[in-house]
């Protein structure tokens, strides 16, 4: 990946050491996934000491659920993704780290990933003068944001951050690129006690950022998303491109989560996958795509290696087999919740199917108009 080794080469230059992914599965206690760069660094910026390699560089994989319902939809949101990230962990004073992280990143847009220097604003909390002299040096446009601050989960350190904007040349949309983090407080209060060395941290989602370098509207559009999307849609015989693009991104994220040695169950990272799986299940019943094609389709796609992708079909297949065992036993639920009705099942019937059987309102959908179509 051409890109890949472009933010290598590029933050090595400014003597960033590479880092490579750490498992999407979180080490965190507190949480299930990695879901930014930063959460990687979170305990040593917690602990404010240098670190021994106090300089990083990284893409790392995440998984968030937060934008579950954005999936597919917004054209900007995923579960799983690459996030790239530079990182200064209490290596210097506020204006040589603002001044390095600041530029590093900049200069990477514009120098590396040829976006136009035109179309990028920076955001700044008022009362970060030292950021905004350094936007102001590389004469880059700022707009004043009160919510550009941090605090560390402990809430023991707190600090300011600023953002690397796209704006579209045409529509003048507003795209958040870059989100750079300095912890430079102790304590929670902005403005006290100033340490004499600070910490950084940064995310830049890898989707976002090439899809501007093409110029899609979508990152589903982009070359990272585009062959996989037209496969499931060449394959399904009821075309919805929001669902197709739905079921990419579930799509890499359990295929990535299994590759990663992750199974489907009922705790914790394990249940969420299940839920993934299930619903790809049912997406592929809506717009008639055979499950193991789908299957086969994205273990192709995110996964390189052949003995991953039989384990990854075999996980697939074992879940849907389950699966398709409740639904056996929710199918004849609903039958008989059809057989005391007049009309359509309510939602109370609904509710009740798809949280005792598994039996989501879309396959209780799905079977109404079969049943339909049957009595026409």
């Amino acid at each position: 990946m051409k890109l890949r080794n472009d933010i290598k080469n590029h933050f090595g230059n400014y003597s960033f050491r590479w880092k490579e992914s750490e498992p999407i599965v979180s080490l965190n206690q507190k949480l299930l996934f990695n879901i930014s760069g930063g959460v990687v660094f979170e305990d040593a910026i917690a602990r404010g000491l240098t670190a021994n390699t106090p300089r990083i560089s990284s893409i790392q994989t995440c998984l968030r659920t937060d934008g579950w319902e954005k999936i597919g939809i917004s054209g900007r949101h995923h579960l799983a993704f690459d996030m790239l990230g530079h990182f200064s962990l209490y290596e210097n004073d506020e204006l040589t780290v603002k001044n390095l992280m600041i530029e590093s990143a900049w200069r990477f847009l514009i120098d590396c990933a040829g976006i136009n220097s035109h179309n990028l604003l920076a955001t700044v909390h008022p009362q970060d003068i030292v950021s905004q002299k350094v936007w102001e040096g590389l004469g880059v446009k700022t707009i004043s944001n009160n919510e550009n601050v941090t605090s560390v989960p402990s809430k023991t350190m707190c600090g300011l951050r600023t953002e690397i904007v796209w704006q579209h040349p045409e529509t003048m949309k507003l795209t958040e690129l870059w989100n750079l983090v300095f912890t430079q407080f102790q304590g929670n209060t902005l403005f006290h006690s100033p340490m004499g060395k600070i910490a950084a941290d940064s995310g830049a989602s890898i989707d976002r950022i090439v899809t501007v370098i093409e110029h899609c509207s979508s990152n589903y559009e982009n070359s990272l998303w585009k062959q996989v999307v037209q496969s499931l849609e060449e394959c399904s015989v009821n075309h919805s491109y929001t669902k197709v693009c739905r079921l990419a991104d579930l799509g890499k994220a359990s295929t990535l989560l299994i590759s990663q040695g992750l199974a489907p169950g009922n705790k914790a990272a394990e249940y969420v996958l299940r839920r993934i799986i299930r619903e790809a299940y049912v997406i592929c019943r809506q717009i008639s795509l055979p499950f193991r094609k789908f299957g086969v389709i994205s273990s192709n796609y995110w996964v390189s290696v052949e003995t991953t992708q039989n384990t990854i079909l075999q996980v697939l297949t074992k879940e849907i087999s389950k699966f398709e065992q409740s639904l056996v036993r929710g199918r004849k639920e609903y039958l008989k919740l059809k057989s005391q009705k007049t009309g359509l099942l309510n939602e109370h019937d609904i509710k009740y199917l798809a949280s005792t059987f598994g039996y989501s309102a879309v396959l209780t959908e799905l079977d109404e108009c079969s049943d339909r179509k049957e009595s026409v």
